[in-house]
């Protein structure tokens, strides 16, 4: 798997921000874990040569996961395709009435 640069000024700004702001806010909670598991799990089979503490930092993460009971994973990852899916609709309705708001004279 390979790694893209992100921008120093994001991880400048990425630094005070917690995981734990991301895990007590209601708009990023499901999406926190969800993420991180759907990472973990990509790491284990798509991570060629970890580094130790690329596999340390798995570790961490997996293990801080492992403290989340299984229906909580579950209630987060139905909860982020409920959103998918509603945010999928939505722009197909705004699609469907911008398309049908002008008429094409040709």
């Amino acid at each position: 798997m390979s790694k893209f640069d992100v921008p120093e000024k994001v991880l400048v700004a990425s630094e005070k921000i917690l995981l734990r702001d991301l895990l007590e806010s209601p708009a990023f909670c499901y999406w926190a874990v969800s993420s991180l598991s759907n990472a973990v799990q990509a790491a284990r089979y798509g991570c060629e040569d970890p580094t130790e503490d690329e596999e340390f930092l798995q570790f961490k993460i997996e293990k801080m996961l492992n403290c989340i009971p299984k229906e909580t994973k579950r209630a987060c990852f139905k909860e982020t395709a409920v959103q998918v899916s509603n945010n999928k609709n939505a722009r197909a309705e705004t699609a469907q009435r911008l398309s049908t708001q002008y008429r094409v004279v040709g």
